[in-house]
């Protein structure tokens, strides 16, 4: 009888707790403190990005014509330099800075949300992280003083 009344009270304990053993608890991930130029994959991944940006910027009806007298090939150069060094690489821009790359084009803020908004699915596109691309997103948005008006 005594094991029969311990058999009903285990088989009862492990019910009423729903039979499973107890959680198991993990430790977080280690925090990844690369920088965001070595999180997004160096320079072959920038420049993959950079690509895809420029082509994207071109065929978009609402600033296309933004970049009809651009030169892609030095424009994507200058790019490339200029996101690897605001990511944290190795590269030097050269290049002029925002504002006096910009001055006299009166970029309207509805042409900049065009740009941001091609970034972001370019960003989708080549499966960027949600981080890496909250973080690129806010680098590039950090210029529209220096772009927008001007």
């Amino acid at each position: 009888m005594f094991e029969r009344s311990s058999c009903a009270l285990v088989a009862a304990t492990l019910v009423g707790c729903g039979g499973s053993p107890p959680p198991q608890t993990t430790s977080p991930a280690p925090a990844d403190n690369r920088t965001l130029f070595d999180r997004l994959g160096g320079q072959p991944a920038i420049n993959a990005v950079v690509h895809e940006f420029v082509m994207t910027t071109k065929a978009d009806d609402r600033i296309s014509a933004r970049f009809l007298n651009t030169d892609p090939v030095k424009l994507e150069q200058a790019m490339d330099d200029h996101v690897c060094s605001i990511t944290g690489g190795s590269c030097t821009y050269h290049g002029k800075s925002m504002r006096d790359a910009h001055v006299g084009m009166k970029l309207t803020d509805a042409e900049f949300a065009a740009f941001m908004d091609d970034l972001q699915k370019v960003l989708a596109k080549l499966n960027v992280p949600a981080r890496e691309t909250k973080e690129v997103v806010a680098a590039f948005d950090g210029m529209r003083g220096d772009v927008v008006g001007h």
